[in-house]
């Protein structure tokens, strides 16, 4: 499956697109799934965010918007746009998940 392929599995607006490439994130692969920092902000700490990725699709994240909008915020964009990001987090969760 292509990046593409999984944007076409998310909605999202034009901004948080535009937000997802542009600001400073950063990556870090962990059992649950990829968490997010955006550096673009004074204290990053502040702004970290956990995103679930199952099947190659970022499906939830933590951060406010998350859970306060309808469609997928700028932090699964970041990760579903970063192809080989999105493809070690699978297989980071296959291996966490006790699979080949």
């Amino acid at each position: 499956m292509s990046s593409n392929n999984v944007l076409s599995q998310l909605t999202f607006t034009k901004r948080v697109a535009k937000r997802a490439q542009y600001e400073a994130l950063e990556f870090s692969l962990e059992t649950r799934g990829v968490l997010v920092r955006n550096t673009s902000h004074a204290n990053p700490a502040d702004h970290e965010y956990l995103v679930i990725v199952r099947d190659r699709i970022p499906i939830a994240c933590e951060c406010p918007a998350g859970a306060r909008y309808d469609g997928a915020c700028k932090h699964r964009v970041g990760v579903a746009i970063r192809t080989p990001l999105l493809q070690a987090a699978t297989n980071h969760s296959l291996v966490a998940d006790g699979g080949t």
